[in-house]
């Protein structure tokens, strides 16, 4: 491999977390290689769930039509019976809200796409943005210091090895990451919920759960308790608690009785696809960072699938991660931005694990706050402190998801959400302002605002601006115009890269950043 072909980024594992760090690198101009020692995507539906700023991605990367045609239709709700014949359910939220709910706030609302329909699209897709992905690819060795990587890598059916020199490695290798182990980081173990076998089956349940679905039911028979969770049209996953291995049903015609019963179907004649079974555990790194490795997804923090938040969190590392690591390898981007992903997703991360281990108790961050309301605290973002915000209550605060809003931008119809995808953009309505942001090489849209509420949403009022990131995250904001608006756009510009930093924007952050240290507990 020549030097000029050397991966930027090498990617450990080719599930949500590595192929959305892949593609958002990359999507940034970077040279990635993901590596996967299994020979495929996903084999298993797994997760399914997919939150509103999940979508919210998608939408910008411009998958989220062909991840919504690969989505069940199901109600995201949970409902409890005996059986699945029983007319006597109840009904709980599982932690997404209603469409209505979330376009209220955001251009897209929650989906249910399983895991081994998702992967396939985001593989493509990273294929598309130029990532070389090689499956059957294992990693063997792996040095790193705070310069780059020497990672060996094998392939799984020649024998044949290769020694790749990275400027970044990323471990996104699942629980049991080599890339963890290999940088010596640690893990505690938070509890979990048990040992669990989960039979993926198809069968036409519509004679008993009419003509829409919800995404899961947990049933109480005595005899075959357990949740049947939806996996598309008529594909489902029947899961159970398998303390031992005599807890497993021993033969397919234990399965088809279980089923029948659990469906209150006596007639039922499944299509057994397979059995899976897994320790539905938490667990959550010592740290997410050593030099240049980075950890991701599962190899930061496994999760429970109570709140269906793991997959959600692995895919938004990603997206946050990758664009860093590109801006820091093409050298438009500094250390700061680099120690900024542990600061900003480690809190996270370690909300959304510790929630993983308490099903049934109520949590601030549940439901939209968590998933868009969340506020950062880190050495690139002025003035931000690390809380949750109602999503209704968005105002382009330093930290904040940027709010959505219907706008005209340069002639076309958009959310403000499509704006950010790879570029810095000031969003102002001060012509100051935005003569400021082409000396200094921000995008500065032209938004018509005639009803005025982009000038409400982001407090724009009193002719101030607003800095947003690829990534959504407001980075500066200035309440009003200033004498000298090029050279204060650049100071901001430097801080939110990490290219310098205003002494103002250092000793607040100094102030904050005790309270949100990566894996502290913190108020996110």
């Amino acid at each position: 491999m020549s030097h000029q072909d050397a991966p930027q980024i090498l990617v450990v594992g080719a599930g949500p977390a590595g192929l959305a760090t892949a593609l958002s690198a990359a999507r940034h101009g970077a040279r990635v290689l993901v590596v996967e020692r299994h020979r495929s995507t996903s084999i298993h539906p797994r997760a399914s769930g997919l939150s509103t700023r999940t979508m919210e991605i998608f939408r910008s990367w411009g998958v989220i039509d062909a991840v919504r045609a690969a989505s069940s239709k199901v109600i995201a709700r949970a409902a409890y019976a005996v059986t699945l014949a029983d007319p006597d359910r109840t009904e709980n939220p599982i932690g997404f809200p209603l469409p209505r709910e979330a376009l209220a706030v955001s251009p897209a609302f929650p989906a249910c796409c399983p895991q081994d329909h998702l992967e396939p699209i985001l593989l493509d897709a990273a294929r598309r943005a130029g990532v070389e992905v090689r499956f059957a690819t294992e990693l063997t060795d792996l040095v790193v210091d705070d310069d780059g990587a020497w990672a060996r890598l094998t392939d799984r059916d020649s024998g044949r090895t290769e020694t790749v020199r990275s400027r970044f490695v990323v471990g996104a290798d699942g629980p049991r990451s080599r890339v963890r182990a290999a940088l010596g980081i640690t893990t505690e173990h938070l509890g979990g919920i048990g040992r669990h076998v989960q039979m993926l089956f198809r069968a036409d349940l519509g004679p008993v759960i009419g003509d829409v679905a919800h995404g899961l039911y947990s049933l109480s028979h005595p005899e075959a308790g357990g949740l049947i969770i939806a996996f598309g049209t008529d594909r489902w996953g029947f899961a159970r608690p398998c303390p031992t291995d005599e807890d497993i049903p021993a033969d397919d015609a234990r399965w088809t009785e279980l089923l029948r019963t659990a469906t209150g179907m006596p007639d039922l004649q499944p299509e057994l696809l397979g059995t899976l079974v897994v320790d539905l555990a938490a667990e959550l790194a010592s740290a997410s960072r050593a030099g240049a490795a980075f950890l991701a997804g599962d190899a930061a923090h496994r999760m429970t699938p109570v709140g269906a938040v793991g997959l959600n969190t692995a895919v938004q590392d990603g997206h946050e991660l990758g664009w860093k690591l590109a801006w820091a390898a093409q050298g438009r981007a500094g250390e700061p931005l680099l120690a900024s992903y542990a600061v900003e997703r480690g809190p996270v991360g370690e909300r959304n694990t510790r929630r993983s281990v308490a099903p049934g108790v109520p949590h601030p961050a549940d439901g939209l706050v968590g998933d868009v309301g969340t506020r950062y605290a880190s050495p690139t973002i002025a003035g931000g402190v690390a809380t949750l915000v109602a999503p209704q209550d968005l105002a382009a605060a330093p930290g904040e998801r940027a709010p959505h809003v219907w706008v005209t931008a340069d002639g076309r119809r958009c959310s403000t959400l499509d704006l950010w995808d790879g570029r810095l953009t000031l969003v102002t309505g001060d012509d100051s302002w935005r003569r400021a942001a082409g000396v200094v090489g921000v995008a500065a849209p032209v938004i018509a605002d005639p009803g005025g509420r982009l000038a409400r949403a982001y407090r724009l009022d009193g002719g101030g601006a607003v800095l947003v990131r690829p990534d959504g995250v407001v980075a500066w904001r200035h309440e009003v115009p200033v004498a000298d608006p090029v050279r204060v756009l650049r100071d901001a510009v430097d801080g939110a890269l990490g290219l310098a930093r205003p002494a103002e924007a250092n000793a607040e952050f100094v102030r904050t950043e005790a309270a949100n240290r990566p894996f502290a507990a913190s108020p996110v």
